[in-house]
């Protein structure tokens, strides 16, 4: 069936996703640029309140995932929350200052927003799909079907997975950096690591300027180069600030409390190994996945980890054994060895 460019057009502006709109702004209260500085924000401090009242409250059925008793949250870290949840308001204002500066607004024309344009779209892929399938026009009902799919579903979906491949290749590069040159690790990276018992709060616990090069910079990049507009941005930049969060969050969920597990294999239980002081060359990658881990040679499953924690301690404990069972053997001998004082009268 032909369908003239009219045609196509219409069928276009009849398919749109629930998820389109040509307005000049997605929402009401605010422009698509302040909305896609504010709710990244939003949703972690929001998602982090949600874990610490876990941590407060301790229920039953979150209790029995906890990776470490709450008491070590104030013996072993190294920094009070305090100092954490103001280091994180000033990165999160340095966040906001930078995207005021860099970000640009959608933009529209008084009619309908200039970036994207659907009907030239699907237009263009239905041209592509033709040429390199040698379709004529005869097919053209299902070809525009086939690139309306592409065009909504399809290429969205893979700016999606690309911008995370991006945001874990730039992440595992710089994070690894900073562990692998000691001036990075002591000046920048250290202060992540006063945390030795992660909790949702400290998630973004860092030094200024590596906030600004791993997480701020790292989105930027990662939109760039899968093309997504600022839109896309929004939900993109929400998913991966509460993966931070979640991955921190000090419980070990199992999928069906925490679906995101089906679909990222990085996890708390996993970027947990990675904040021992046994674990610091291990597992870099962050937020998504472990590719990168799993190539570079960098990666360690967390029961692997915590099996040769046990091994480690059960031979300290038979070397302090063996050392003070010698211990008492020598003493007893010194003691028999000694001569018997004499009994004056």
């Amino acid at each position: 069936m032909l369908l003239s460019d009219g045609e196509i057009h219409l069928l276009v502006r009849q398919t749109h996703p629930f998820y389109y709109q040509d307005t000049q702004r997605c929402s009401p209260w605010m422009s698509d640029k302040a909305l896609s500085l504010f709710l990244p924000v939003a949703v972690y401090w929001a998602s982090c309140t949600f874990y610490h009242m876990l941590d407060v409250l301790r229920p039953a059925f979150s209790e029995k995932y906890r990776m470490h008793p709450s008491e070590q949250l104030t013996k072993r870290n190294r920094v009070s929350m305090r100092n954490v949840l103001f280091m994180v308001a000033s990165q999160h204002l340095l966040q906001t200052i930078l995207g005021i500066i860099v970000l640009e607004d959608t933009p529209y024309d008084g009619v309908r927003r200039t970036d994207v344009d659907p009907e030239a779209g699907v237009l263009r892929i239905a041209n592509i799909l033709r040429h390199y399938l040698e379709l004529d026009r005869s097919g053209d009902i299902f070809l525009v079907r086939a690139a309306i799919a592409l065009y909504w579903w399809g290429i969205p979906w893979l700016q999606f997975w690309f911008g995370c491949f991006v945001m874990d290749a730039w992440q595992y590069i710089l994070h690894r950096s900073m562990h692998e040159v000691r001036w990075l690790y002591r000046v920048l990276h250290s202060h992540h690591h006063r945390l030795y018992v992660p909790y949702a709060f400290g998630a973004l616990y860092n030094h200024p300027l590596e906030g600004v090069l791993l997480d701020t910079l790292g989105a930027a990049v990662a939109q760039e180069l899968s093309r997504m507009t600022l839109r896309q941005s929004i939900p993109f930049f929400c998913i991966a600030t509460y993966k931070t969060v979640s991955d921190h969050c000090g419980y070990a969920f199992p999928w069906y409390y925490h679906p995101f597990h089906l679909l990222f294999p990085n996890n708390a239980e996993y970027h947990d190994v990675h904040h021992q002081s046994q674990g610091l060359r291990y597992n870099y990658s962050q937020p998504f996945f472990v590719h990168f881990d799993t190539v570079l040679g960098t990666r360690i499953d967390p029961e692997e980890f915590h099996a040769l924690l046990a091994q480690k301690a059960e031979k300290s404990d038979a070397l302090d054994s063996n050392v003070s069972g010698a211990v008492e053997h020598t003493r007893a001998r010194a003691l028999t060895a000694q001569p018997k004082p004499h009994l004056v009268v």
